[in-house]
This record gives C-alpha cells, structure tokens and sequence, in this order.
C-alpha cells in the first residue's frame, strides 16, 4: 500500500487547520503530490520546515503548516482531527 498525506495550513478564523486555498489538492496525496504541495506553499510565504531540535522536539517547526500521514482516511475524519 502507498503512504498518503494530508497537508493542511492553520487557519486563524476557524481556529483549526484546514486545507489551503489556492494550492493543489492536499488530502490523501501521495509523496511525490506532497512535495508539489510543499513547493506551492513555500511559493505562498510558508517556509513548510521540520527540524528536530538538538532535545529531540520539533519546537523549530513551522506550526503554520501541519503535515500527517493520513493512508486515505476519509475527507471528515481527517478535517475533525484537525481540529485543535
């Protein structure tokens, strides 16, 4: 089975991430559709970056953009987790 992701920037308004507007789709996609994704938002001003810090945290982290393995769960499912 091929690992999918799901890719969901935070939005202020909702309080919740959610997909971003203007990019191509971002739920259930595969690694090679992530790395187009990532490419569009880091266009849009995001800098979609993970380090792990020196601790073993992510405190680094761009907690702007949240990016899961989500293996084709369904749409809802997903966009509920997302709900902080």
């Amino acid at each position: 089975m091929t690992p999918l992701y799901s890719v969901g920037t935070w939005d202020m308004d909702v309080q919740a991430y959610t997909p971003q507007e203007g990019i191509a789709r971002s739920l259930n996609i595969t690694r090679s559709e992530l790395h187009v994704v990532m490419r569009q938002l880091r266009n849009m001003g995001y800098s979609v970056h993970r380090h792990r810090s020196s601790d073993g945290g992510h405190d680094s982290n761009d907690t702007s953009v949240l990016i899961e393995r989500t293996d084709g769960m369904p749409e809802t499912e997903i966009l509920a987790q997302w709900q902080r």
